[in-house]
């Protein structure tokens, strides 16, 4: 009878829908529209609260050069962020063409710090490109509870490919 009120008791604390991974609750990927002309408006940046977030959003409103700002803006809000919980980060990247193909890497999180890749592909042998700058953004939500930074990690592609400085955003409430 303790075999199986023992075992019973396991099987409830050990359900595979209450075991979680750290790093799943760490952060989550916010689909918002990958190129777009107007994230060369800004550079990457933190939102700790909604009101930042409403503050960036108002006076970007203005700014010229946007292609589709509702579906970045319609695709940040319908993100729900829970402001008490989360930070919102925009990683934003610049290619010297809009023929490099860029890549975002799943972040890894290394202690608490979460580690984010981006990088351009190189030409393949042969091809030149296009002469347009191109501006990419990609944007997560993390867990101010697990996360105390998050560093860019980043490469450019095109004819001559070269990895830039990494960048370290700062959970950090004001």
């Amino acid at each position: 009878m303790k075999i199986v009120l023992c075992c019973l008791l396991l099987a409830i604390l050990f359900h595979p829908g209450q075991v979680t991974d750290e790093s799943a609750q760490s952060f989550r990927i916010i689909p918002i529209p990958t190129r777009e002309n107007g994230y060369g408006n800004f550079e990457s940046i933190v939102f700790m609260s909604k009101k930042d977030l409403d503050s960036f959003l108002t006076n970007t409103s203005t700014q010229i050069g946007w292609n589709n700002r509702q579906g970045f803006l319609d695709a940040v809000l319908n993100a729900r962020v829970d402001f008490s919980k989360e930070a919102l980060v925009l990683l934003r990247h610049t290619e010297g063409s809009g023929s490099t193909k860029v890549a975002f890497e799943t972040p890894v999180l290394q202690g608490r710090t979460l580690v984010s890749e981006i990088e351009g592909k190189p030409f393949p042998p042969g091809y030149g490109g296009t002469d347009d700058m191109a501006y990419y953004c990609f944007a997560v939500a993390i867990s101010k509870a697990h996360v105390s930074q998050v560093e860019l990690r980043a490469s450019q592609g095109g004819l001559l490919p070269r990895h830039l400085a990494p960048s370290v955003l700062r959970i950090t409430e004001k």
